[in-house]
């Protein structure tokens, strides 16, 4: 009886093309390769031909699904970081409910560990030029996402004085999300999401309070 295949001569004959794979399949297969190779060698040292050995497919294949660098990286950020899986059950008719479940949406999507290692890997790139252009303009294509919508409805009833609502999006992202972003930047322990509602909560009721003073005080 001949050996069964060890499993590195296994994973040896999946090097080069892989089997037919559809278009969602292949894009994401190139996805997670780009990921390991900007961690690996940084924005400015990563390439196409790196992608396309991560991903055991021809730069050919790789250049099909994203034409350049720049439109691989972005398509990278865009996926991993602005890609919100927004609450599909039935909103909260109270707005501060309604506030805290989209931020918790926020947060279970770019606190979970993959997503803060590649906010780890922008935090070094941010002398790239073109790293910061990239994230730079998918920012700017994201001002009007549900959180921001959130404001501008907000301010349309007339339930918050809300003078910016960009800038109020922004700024309560940055006392919830963006904090908790921080706390995992600079630590090695894995933290449940789920343990930050609480602390979500509690920040948006001191900035609604915040802005309910500010009306009174006009």
């Amino acid at each position: 009886m001949s050996p069964e295949p060890s499993d590195s001569c296994s994973s040896k004959r999946h090097v080069g093309r892989p089997p037919q794979l559809d278009e969602k399949k292949r894009c994401a297969l190139i996805l997670k390769a780009a990921a390991i190779v900007l961690q690996n060698y940084g924005y400015d040292g990563s390439s196409m031909d790196r992608v396309a050995r991560e991903a055991g497919m021809s730069k050919k294949t790789v250049y099909q699904m994203f034409p350049s660098k720049q439109i691989l990286f972005t398509k990278l950020l865009e996926d991993r970081l602005f890609s919100i899986e927004w609450p599909t059950e039935e909103i909260s008719e109270d707005p501060e409910e309604h506030l805290c479940g989209l931020l918790m949406a926020i947060a279970r999507t770019i606190l979970r560990p993959d997503r803060v290692c590649l906010f780890r890997i922008l935090t070094v790139e941010h002398k790239s030029k073109e790293m910061r252009h990239i994230f730079n303009d998918i920012l700017d294509g994201h001002t009007e996402d549900n959180l921001t919508r959130w404001f501008f409805d907000q301010k349309e009833k007339g339930n918050y004085a809300i003078s910016d609502p960009v800038k109020y999006a922004y700024m309560v992202f940055n006392m919830t999300v963006g904090s908790m972003l921080l706390d995992r930047l600079f630590s090695l322990e894995e933290q449940p999401i789920e343990e930050s509602s609480k602390e979500v909560r509690e920040a948006v009721a001191i900035f609604l309070r915040g802005i309910r003073i500010a009306e009174k005080s006009e």
